[in-house]
């Protein structure tokens, strides 16, 4: 398959390292909505279900666009928001079906937990800087947005939920492949995001590799890894599968598993429409 993975797979290595090295055709688009939940392996053990049989788990909807401008320049959005109180009520219905305990119907129980979320959203625009049918795809992209947080009081419950304006940088690398299994993708892709008031820097490195088969099925194999301020650096593995249910729509599927600074488990689920 020359012109190294162009359209589809092109377009699938994209969307999933977020702002990947190939250009969307100008007129063309594509809209991931997904929603993630995850919690800790220690709370999952038998000892910690002992300890808590409802442990905490985290939540997070996402909304990433690309948008096809000219035959190099892609513009594109990327949003995230907590949902912490989705997140409680998902994962008390699945501990409590691993445990044999009978689970509730609705959220009514769950307004113990907290419901304020807070958000991230960048606008950005990726610049290409290789032609459409080299094998080796490399891509520049700035983004402007903001994101809000949690601002600690001079006492407990004071705290306040404050928005900052930050600035995101990225490069991207990729490069498609013929294998025995079907046409292929590999992507790098890097990011460093400046946060304007609490003088924080979000900086990503994200591996993906990609295969498809003849067929309705897409596997893809990524590496998140990234230092946040107030965190230790992390490593997760993220193994997915993408099921196409008709041309345009596709469903995507992805386990979340933490390698290194974090003992994260859990998953996405994502809808992805394309034109």
């Amino acid at each position: 398959m020359r012109v190294w993975c162009a359209g589809a797979l092109m377009m699938l290595a994209a969307a999933q390292a977020a702002a990947g090295a190939w250009p969307r055709p100008p007129g063309s688009g594509f809209v991931s909505v997904g929603f993630e939940v995850a919690t800790s392996r220690s709370a999952l053990s038998p000892s910690g279900l002992e300890t808590d049989p409802s442990p905490d788990f985290t939540g997070y909807r996402t909304l990433y666009a690309e948008f096809g401008i000219t035959p190099r320049l892609t513009f594109g959005l990327d949003i995230g928001q907590d949902d912490a109180d989705t997140a409680a009520w998902a994962g008390r219905q699945m501990t409590g079906t691993m445990m044999g305990l009978p689970t509730t119907d609705g959220r009514e129980d769950d307004t113990d937990w907290p419901i304020a979320p807070t958000w991230s959203g960048v606008g950005f625009a990726r610049w290409a800087l290789s032609a459409p049918e080299d094998r080796h795809q490399f891509a520049v992209s700035l983004g402007i947005g903001a994101r809000t947080y949690e601002k600690q009081g001079l006492f407990f419950g004071l705290e306040t939920i404050e928005r900052e304006p930050i600035l995101r940088a990225a490069a991207a690398w990729g490069m498609g492949f013929d294998s025995r299994f079907g046409p292929g993708w590999l992507g790098l892709d890097g990011s460093v995001e400046q946060r304007a008031d609490t003088g924080g820097r979000a900086i990503k490195l994200d591996a993906m590799a990609g295969v498809k088969p003849e067929g309705r099925y897409t596997y893809m194999l990524g590496l998140q890894t990234g230092e946040f301020p107030g965190s230790e650096p992390f490593a997760r593995l993220v193994p997915g599968l993408v099921v196409q249910v008709r041309d345009g729509l596709s469903l995507e599927t992805t386990a979340i598993w933490g390698l290194h600074g974090t003992d994260i488990v859990g998953t996405k689920l994502a809808v992805w429409f394309e034109w």
